[in-house]
């Protein structure tokens, strides 16, 4: 027991960290400890909610199930607003640096000095990256670890350009000035495809919430309607079908229109 749980506290810690690290990104006002509570009060509450409507054990799993995932899409959403605002500062970032290389600095004084001056979030991760340089950590590791803290498709092509040079040679500051404007292109081309497939993607959402909407103005106009429809099996085992062509339809529609630019 005692080697089980020293086994399993490195990976919590591991864990609760990184929890740390997307709730510093989303903004959010309670620490790991906190979310943690929060979502399992949560699911609590709304475990004893679908239990009150339903009036069914299974919809307690259901209840608690929906704010689980609702949680972890926070968190989800939280990320890919952090990335997305990162790729929007990556032009500017590798003029910066470009710029820096230009007057005739090392790239390690280039990456701190375009940590000093770039907005936030970016400047955040270059003077982690700059840090890491700073303590004995090679270029390629600091730099692999920045892709690995934010995975934009932009931000990948600086590195690799920066790595690249520094094996080959050549000159890097032109190679970076030139990459800032096509990673500008590149976004440009993004927010016209977003606003492109606008319409579908509100429609992957109106096929989710539709239904509940339903569900509850149902319940609403006549009470105990969903217990008496859902409390046996015939209409577990329809609701868990419908849940599931819902879930099916929404990933569908969405990959119809995620287009890779």
């Amino acid at each position: 027991m005692t080697s089980l749980r020293r086994s399993l506290e490195p990976r919590v810690a591991r864990c609760m960290r990184r929890l740390a690290e997307r709730l510093e990104r989303a903004g959010a006002p309670v620490g790991p400890a906190g979310f943690l509570a929060l979502a399992a009060a949560g699911a609590l509450v709304a475990a004893a909610l679908a239990v009150a409507v339903a009036r069914t054990p299974v919809a307690a799993l259901l209840g608690a199930g929906a704010v689980s995932l609702a949680a972890r899409g926070y968190l989800a959403s939280a990320d890919r607003r952090y990335v997305g605002r990162i790729a929007g500062q990556v032009p500017g970032v590798a003029q910066q640096m470009a710029g820096a290389l230009s007057a005739g600095i090392s790239l390690y004084q280039a990456i701190a000095r375009a940590g000093a001056d770039a907005p936030e979030p970016a400047a955040s991760e270059l003077r982690r990256v700059a840090a890491d340089l700073g303590l004995g950590a090679r270029v390629d590791e600091a730099l692999a670890a920045l892709i690995a803290r934010v995975p934009d498709p932009g931000l990948a092509i600086m590195v690799t350009a920066i790595l690249v040079q520094r094996r080959s040679g050549g000159n890097l500051a032109g190679a970076l000035a030139d990459l800032a404007g096509r990673v500008e292109d590149r976004a440009r081309l993004a927010k016209e495809v977003a606003g492109a497939s606008a319409q579908a993607r509100a429609s992957a959402w109106i096929v989710v919430v539709l239904p509940l909407a339903g569900g509850i103005l149902v319940e609403a106009s006549s009470p105990g309607t969903l217990a008496r429809t859902l409390g046996h099996g015939p209409g577990l085992t329809l609701l868990a079908a419908s849940l599931a062509i819902q879930a099916a339809g929404a990933v569908v529609i969405r990959r119809l229109v995620r287009i890779e630019v």
